[in-house]
């Protein structure tokens, strides 16, 4: 039985690459920061797998020491490791970059066959961005490794888009730019089973969507309708969106990451080759359940 380490295991898709993992026959060895995390359902859905799994490290990417045979007697890593939000201790790039890095180093001590990483669709055309940069830096890295390796790049998640029916039910919708840029995101699911494909795939670099395209004026439609309700919708230029930009870098770059994110997906579409079974209004239906239960 092959062994795989998922890195980010707590996470939208570490939980869901975990399960499939598991489900395909893989032993699966979990690293988190917080093992009390993985033992209830996540903020979006994705599953609760403190008890599917074969082993639970609990490590913390900034503090090497916690990383002490990682990798030893695994076949393949998957690493979905990323800053999510600000942290104001750590930057993207401890955690994305050298985080990542760390993993690496263990794994070719430990002679792994093949490292498995998520990094991001339309990544060359949002390199200005210090988090998509750290991204990139760790897929350079992978690349001169000499490992085995394939680098998955999805447009967004449907955790990402569940914001659409949280400022529906807050009574406003925030559309940044005209709201016509197009994207396909993917269910956490899904992107598991591309995932899980990949660590017997030759593919070093597979973009991957969900089935749906949407513009992000549409969502915020959908989101609407599946939710009952008609939010006031507040629009945000993208020259006052350029404006907070370059306040937000004088207070903190991860959240100035964040809003330059937002404007990068505002003004270019995201659409990857379409992949999954999984529909963004169907996500919308069970969260807004969820919501009014």
């Amino acid at each position: 039985m092959k062994k795989v380490l998922v890195a980010g295991g707590s996470g939208y898709i570490g939980r869901y690459a975990a399960k499939e993992f598991k489900e395909r026959g893989y032993a699966v060895r979990l690293l988190v920061r917080n093992p009390e995390k993985i033992k209830t359902e996540g903020e979006h859905g994705e599953p609760r797998i403190h008890d599917l799994v074969d082993e639970i490290v609990t490590g913390d990417v900034t503090r090497p020491e916690t990383l002490e045979g990682l990798c030893n007697g695994v076949d393949i890593v998957f690493s979905s490791l990323g800053m999510t939000r600000p942290d104001f201790m750590h930057s993207s790039f401890d955690i994305d970059y050298e985080g990542n890095r760390r993993i690496l180093e263990r794994a070719l001590a430990a002679g792994v066959k093949k490292f498995i990483y998520i990094s991001v669709f339309n990544a060359e055309k949002m390199m200005d961005i210090s988090n998509i940069q750290a991204h990139e830096q760790f897929v350079e890295e992978l690349r001169n490794s000499g490992i085995d390796y394939t680098v998955i790049r999805p447009t967004g998640y449907f955790s990402d888009m569940g914001q659409f029916i949280t400022m529906v039910n807050s009574g406003f919708m925030v559309l940044v730019g005209d709201g016509d840029k197009r994207s396909n995101p993917i269910h956490g699911a899904d992107l598991a089973k591309i995932c899980v494909d990949a660590a017997e795939s030759p593919e070093k670099e597979i973009d991957a969507g969900g089935p749906d395209i949407y513009s992000f004026r549409e969502v915020a439609e959908l989101a609407a309708r599946v939710a009952g309700r008609v939010p006031v919708t507040v629009p945000i230029p993208l020259w006052i969106g350029d404006l907070l930009l370059v306040f937000a870098r004088f207070i903190n770059r991860d959240i100035a990451d964040i809003i330059a994110f937002a404007l990068s997906v505002s003004r270019i579409d995201s659409v990857a080759p379409q992949k999954g079974s999984r529909h963004l209004e169907d996500y919308f239906v069970a969260l807004a359940s969820k919501g009014s239960a």
